[in-house]
C-alpha cells in the first residue's frame, strides 16, 4: 500500500512538463506566506476595526450616562431646592397670614416652578404632598395626602419606603418613573425634626432613556436597556433583547469589555445617582460594513500581488524550462549516436554544470570508441599476422633444419647459426610455449638472437652493450616489446651512420617501476620528428594513423591497455648524437 501511495503521489507531482512543475511549485510556495499574511493583516485590521468600535461605543455608552446622571443630579437638586425653600415649609406648617387653602397652593405652586424648569419633554409633572392634615392646602403643584391616597401610583407603590418607583399611566400609554424628595422641617431651637410631606417628580421613561437618535435612517444609534439595583428591566429601547438579562447577568456582561449578544456589540454603564444599571447594545452592522470596506480595499492588491508572482513565475520558469529542454535536446542527439559536442548552455548554475559534464562525457565517449574501434582492428590485424605465422610452422622449422644441415655439411657454420637463432625467434613470436607476460631473461634471449641476426646482416657495423640489475632478471614484462624498440634503433639510428656505432640495453628498478632504456649513438632525431613520433604512438585515432613506426606504435598501445595509461614510452633524442627510448612498466613478479 505505501509503495503504491508513493508512486500515485509521484505520479500527481511530476505528471507534467518540468515548465508546468515550476510554475505550480512557484505558485504554491507563494501562496502560502500570501495567505498567512492576509490572514495576519486581516485579523489585525480586523481586531484594529474591533477595538476602535469599541472605544466608539464605550464614548458613547459614557457620553450617554454622564448625560443621563447630569440631568438626574439636576432635578434631584430641585427637589433639595424645594424641600429647603422656607416659604413652601412655612406654608405648609400654617405659619402665613393668609389662610386660604387654595391661596396658599398658588404660592406653593409659584415658588416650585421657580426651583424647577417645566419646559423639559421628558418633565411630566411635580407635586408637593402635605402630611400635615390640620392645614389644607391646594393648588397646581401641592395637595395633601389625601388627595394622593385616591392615586393609582399611592395604591400600588409604598412612596416613602423609595428614592424613586415606575408606574403606568392611567391609559396604559405612557410608563412614569417618579422621584421622590422628602420633606422635613428641622426645628432650630430644639433641634427636632418633623416629617411634613414629600415631593413626587414625574418623568416620562421613554424620553428620559431612549438613545441618540440617527437622522439619516431615523432609527436609534444604539439600543439601551436599564435595570433598578434588583436587576430588574425598567427600560427597553428594543424588546427584542430583553432576553440578554435571562443568559447573563449585569455582573457577567461588566467583566469583560466587548460582549455579543444576537447581531449586537454589548458594552455596560452605570448611574450613581440612583443606582440605575444600563446595557448598551450596538448593531453589527457597522462592524459588518467596515469589514467590507477592508476587505474591498485588500482583495484588489493581494489579486495585483497574486498576478505579478504568476507573471513572474512564468517568465522565470519558461527560461529555465527553455535551457533544460536544450540539455534533453542534446541527450536525444546523442541517443541517435552523434557525439557531436554542439553549443554549449551558457549561465553558472546546475544546468550549465549538466551540460558541460555532459560535453566533456560525450567527447570521453568518442574517444573510447574511436579507441576501441582502432584496438579492434589493430587486433584483427594481429590476429591475421599470427595466422600468416602459423601457416605449416613445421614446414619452416624443416626448412631451417635442412639448410642448417647443407650448412654444416659445407662448413658454413655461420648459416647453422643464424638458422639455429632465427628458429629460436619463430617460436617466441608464435608464444606457443609462453604466455602474454614473460621475465626479463626470457625477452632478453629473444632480444640477444634478434641483435645476432642484425649484426651478422650490416657485418658489426654495430655493438650492443647488456646491463641489466639483477634484482630486475625475474620480473615480469609483456612479451615481445624490446625488439620493436631494438629493430628501430638498428634500422632508422645506427644503420644509416657512418662508422661503427654503440647500442645499450639498460633495465633497472626505480621505485615500483621497472625502468628500460635502449639508447643508441646513432643519427638521432630533430625535436619536430621527436614530437610527431610521441603523439602518433600515443594517438588512439585510426583516421590519423600512418604507416611508419608501426611497431613503436603497437608496443605502447599494448603497455598503455595491460598496465595503464600512466605507462609507455618516452622519446629523447639529439640530432647526429643518437635516441633513448624509455619504457616504463610496473614491478611484477
Amino acid at each position: 500500500m505505501k509503495k503504491k501511495a508513493k508512486q500515485k503521489h509521484r505520479n500527481i507531482l511530476h505528471s507534467g512538463t518540468i515548465f508546468t512543475q515550476l510554475v505550480l511549485f512557484t505558485v504554491i510556495i507563494s501562496f502560502i506566506p500570501i495567505i498567512f499574511v492576509g490572514i495576519v493583516l486581516f485579523r489585525k485590521i480586523n481586531s484594529m476595526v474591533t477595538e476602535e468600535l469599541v472605544n466608539s461605543h464605550y464614548q458613547l455608552a459614557a457620553q450617554y450616562t454622564s448625560n443621563l446622571e447630569s440631568r438626574f443630579y439636576q432635578y434631584k437638586d430641585s427637589l433639595k431646592q424645594i424641600s429647603n425653600n422656607t416659604i413652601i415649609l412655612d406654608t405648609l406648617l400654617g405659619r402665613t397670614e393668609n389662610t386660604n387653602p387654595y391661596v396658599k397652593g398658588t404660592n406653593v405652586s409659584v415658588e416650585i416652578n421657580k426651583s424647577l424648569h417645566l419646559d423639559s419633554s421628558e418633565l411630566r409633572n411635580c407635586m408637593v404632598y402635605s402630611d400635615i392634615s390640620d392645614n389644607k392646602v391646594y393648588g397646581s403643584r401641592v395637595t395633601t395626602m389625601e388627595g394622593a391616597s385616591k392615586e393609582i401610583w399611592y395604591i400600588n407603590h409604598e412612596a416613602l419606603t423609595q428614592d424613586y418607583f415606575i408606574y403606568s399611566s392611567i391609559d396604559k400609554k405612557s410608563t412614569i418613573l417618579s422621584l421622590i424628595q422628602k420633606i422635613v422641617y428641622l426645628d432650630v431651637a430644639t433641634y427636632k425634626s418633623k416629617y411634613i410631606g414629600f415631593i413626587k417628580l414625574d418623568l416620562y421613561m421613554e424620553k428620559l432613556f431612549s438613545p441618540t437618535l440617527d437622522k439619516k435612517e431615523e432609527t436609534y444609534s444604539y439600543d439601551v436597556i436599564v435595570l433598578d439595583s434588583g436587576n430588574h428591566t425598567v427600560y427597553s429601547s428594543d424588546p427584542k433583547y430583553n432576553g440578554i438579562t435571562e443568559k447573563m447577568t449585569f455582573e457577567q456582561l461588566s467583566k469583560k469589555r466587548i460582549n455579543y449578544y444576537e447581531d449586537a456589540m454589548v458594552c455596560t454603564g452605570y448611574e450613581k445617582n440612583y443606582g440605575l444599571k444600563m446595557i448598551f447594545l450596538f448593531s453589527n452592522k457597522q462592524l459588518i460594513n467596515k469589514k467590507s470596506e477592508i476587505e474591498s480595499t485588500l482583495f484588489p492588491i493581494f489579486l495585483m500581488v497574486v498576478i505579478v508572482i504568476v507573471i513572474t513565475a512564468f517568465f522565470f520558469t519558461r527560461g529555465f524550462s527553455r535551457r533544460v529542454a536544450r540539455l534533453i535536446d542534446k541527450f536525444k542527439v546523442a541517443e541517435t549516436g552523434d557525439l557531436t559536442i554542439t553549443e554549449e548552455i551558457e549561465g553558472n548554475d546546475e544546468i550549465t554544470i549538466l551540460d558541460r559534464q555532459f560535453s566533456h562525457m560525450l567527447l570521453k565517449l568518442d574517444g573510447l570508441i574511436k579507441k576501441n574501434y582502432i584496438q579492434q582492428l589493430e587486433k584483427k590485424e594481429s590476429e591475421f599476422r599470427n595466422l600468416q605465422l602459423q601457416i605449416n610452422p613445421h614446414f619452416l622449422y624443416n626448412t631451417l633444419e635442412t639448410i642448417s644441415s647443407i650448412a654444416a655439411v659445407n662448413k658454413v657454420f655461420v648459416i647453422c647459426d643464424l638458422c639455429e637463432k632465427l628458429g629460436e625467434n619463430f617460436r617466441y613470436s608464435l608464444g606457443k610455449n609462453y604466455g602474454e607476460f614473460v621475465t626479463v631473461t626470457q625477452e632478453l634471449v629473444h632480444t640477444k638472437n634478434y641483435v645476432y641476426i642484425q649484426q651478422t646482416r650490416f657485418g658489426n657495423k654495430f655493438e650492443v652493450f647488456y646491463n641489466v640489475d639483477k634484482e630486475a632478471e625475474n620480473k615480469r614484462i609483456l612479451r615481445f616489446i624490446l625488439q620493436p624498440i631494438v629493430e628501430n634503433a638498428i634500422v632508422h639510428g645506427l644503420s644509416n651512420m657512418e662508422g661503427k656505432g654503440t647500442l645499450e640495453i639498460s633495465i633497472s628498478r626505480k621505485e615500483e617501476i621497472l625502468e628500460i632504456k635502449i639508447e643508441d649513438d646513432g643519427v638521432g632525431m630533430s625535436p619536430e620528428r621527436v614530437e610527431e613520433i610521441s603523439r602518433y604512438i600515443g594517438d588512439t585515432n585510426i583516421q590519423d594513423k600512418k604507416r611508419h613506426s608501426i611497431g613503436i606504435r603497437n608496443v605502447n598501445q599494448r603497455i598503455k591497455l595491460a598496465c595503464g595509461s600512466e605507462y609507455g614510452i618516452t622519446i629523447e633524442s639529439t640530432p647526429n648524437r643518437g635516441s633513448c627510448f624509455t619504457i616504463n612498466l610496473p614491478l611484477t613478479q
